[in-house]
């Protein structure tokens, strides 16, 4: 089952580390990546390309500034255990997509939301992953990490 090994691995972690800090988070993207899920779109939608991604795949995507920051500051301040981090959202893939067109300001006709049965994927994945906390939600929505996402990719 999708999650399984990392499960265990934590589990492992922690039990051989019981003050260790262990962070759990999901679909990455940054700005300095080409091959990241959000610019990959963004580069096909402005291209006037189709860009077909998950309608019924539910993520909690994480800036990786925002995830870099928060596991600095849980460091500094001695925290342990596991933790999830993610920015504040429950999104599918598709979605997502169309968010972050729409925030660059790209025509949003071409995106293909399919199911994920329809996507050939390599190994089978949860409808419904999204990370919660019960220790707290310490990073920013997904509005303006994909925001600063935006104006991080404009200066390059």
């Amino acid at each position: 089952m999708y999650g399984r090994s990392k499960a265990l691995a934590e589990e492992r972690v922690l039990k051989a580390h019981p003050n260790a800090l262990t962070i759990r988070t999901s679909a990455f993207f940054e700005p300095w990546d080409e091959y990241n899920f959000v610019t990959i779109a963004l580069r096909c939608l402005s291209a006037g390309q189709t860009f077909t991604a998950a309608a019924d795949a539910i993520v909690s995507p994480t800036y990786v500034p925002d995830l870099v920051n928060t596991s600095l500051d849980l460091l500094i301040d001695g925290e342990c255990g596991l933790w999830h981090l993610a920015n504040n959202s429950a999104i599918a893939w598709s979605d997502l997509a169309i968010l972050a067109a729409k925030k660059a300001g790209i025509s949003t006709g071409y995106e293909e939301p399919r199911p994920v049965r329809e996507l050939n994927l390599a190994a089978v994945r949860p409808s419904y992953s999204v990370l919660g906390s019960e220790r707290g939600l310490l990073l920013p929505c997904l509005d303006r990490a994909l925001c600063r996402y935006l104006d991080q990719r404009q200066q390059f």
